[in-house]
């Protein structure tokens, strides 16, 4: 079964850089797509959590092999 995580920041120059992965294991039972959908809801989620720290989202995207991930950055202080 896929899961939501969240990779150890990134500090780059002036920005930190936080990414929310969603892994490519599928979950077999899952013949409706309902609990990729609660994992996507969770990734969200977490998304918002960083955005209201100052962060602003500034890419997804998705793969088979790979998963989605989406990376948010904010400038340090």
């Amino acid at each position: 079964m896929g899961q939501v995580k969240v990779a150890d920041p990134v500090v780059a120059g002036d920005y930190i850089e936080e990414k929310i992965i969603i892994d490519n294991i599928p979950n077999l039972g899952d013949k409706s797509g309902s609990k990729f959908l609660d994992q996507l809801e969770e990734a969200i989620r977490q998304c918002r959590q960083f955005i209201e720290q100052g962060y602003r989202l500034v890419d997804f995207w998705s793969d088979p092999d790979q998963g989605v991930e989406f990376t948010l950055k904010k400038k340090k202080h």
